[in-house]
């Protein structure tokens, strides 16, 4: 058995923890793959390899909600299973605090856990030669400036919808439909629903959010001749668009995959809680 470790490396509390994952899994005679940033971070001497190079079982990732974003868009085979650790912040995305990585470790070596199939989604803006990286969160087309709304077209599956202004227009996968989808007054969806979802962030208009089935095409296009853009896919791949400009979303032929011992329920529970004590 082979496993990946990747840790976020701008915390040093994120150290310790990345170092006993490794103690543990290798304890139980699995090979380990540090990723490169890891394991320069942690100054260890290791096999290691490029994230975009990881082969293995599964990947352990360390941090938060953005490593394991991080990581799903960096792996070459994106099907392979996650096993996020929480560090204690904003983690819906992770599976297990740090204290629980000692048992958590030992069911995922024997086999007592369960995989939870994640949807992505494919886009492109189609003045382009080239798609964006694949979506786990969201696509967000966005103002490139703060105080600039924008004006654009809104179709599914070749059909308009309306014509919108607001603050950016995202379309969100069922698991980002706790992330920025939710802060912009989109709805949740339970993992197992083949949908994916349309929200206005700050519209000039009633239009405020549709659930689509899983095989539309989402249509965003820019009508203001002289108002750049910018594609954002989840929050962490910035691409600049020119006026005038069309971005097409759908889903994706690959799929994230999560390591899970808990039920979504009482991860949304855990989620909302901690939203409401802000």
């Amino acid at each position: 058995m082979r496993a990946g470790v990747v840790s976020r490396i701008d915390i040093d509390d994120a150290f310790p923890v990345t170092r006993r994952v490794i103690e543990l899994l290798q304890k139980r005679g699995v090979d380990v793959l540090v990723e490169t940033e890891t394991a320069m971070a942690l100054e260890m001497d290791a096999d290691t390899v490029d994230l975009t190079d990881i082969e293995a079982d599964f990947v352990v990732a360390v941090g938060g909600d953005g490593t394991i974003l991080r990581t799903a868009m960096g792996l070459r085979t994106p099907e392979t299973p996650l096993l996020g650790v929480n560090m204690g912040r904003r983690g819906f995305l992770c599976e297990v605090l740090k204290d629980e990585i000692e048992s958590a470790i030992e069911r995922v070596v024997s086999g007592r856990y369960e995989l939870e199939d994640c949807l992505k989604l494919r886009s492109r803006c189609t003045e382009m030669s080239e798609d964006f990286p694949d979506a786990l969160n969201e696509v967000l087309v966005s103002s490139s400036l703060p105080s600039k709304m924008l004006l654009c077209r809104l179709s599914v599956d070749g059909e308009q919808l309306t014509e919108i202004q607001a603050d950016g227009i995202i379309v969100s996968t069922p698991t980002g439909s706790t992330a920025y989808n939710l802060s912009a007054g989109g709805s949740i969806l339970a993992p197992g629903v083949d949908a994916m979802i349309l929200t206005a962030v700050n519209p000039y208009s009633y239009f405020r959010s549709i659930a689509l089935p899983i095989k539309s095409r989402v249509t965003v296009e820019l009508l203001k001749p002289r108002a750049d853009a910018l594609a954002i896919v989840d929050g962490k791949v910035y691409t600049g668009l020119k006026p005038l400009s069309t971005v097409e979303v759908e889903a994706s032929k690959h799929t994230t995959r999560f390591i899970r011992f808990k039920p979504f329920y009482g991860r949304l529970r855990s989620r909302l809680a901690h939203l409401q004590s802000q």
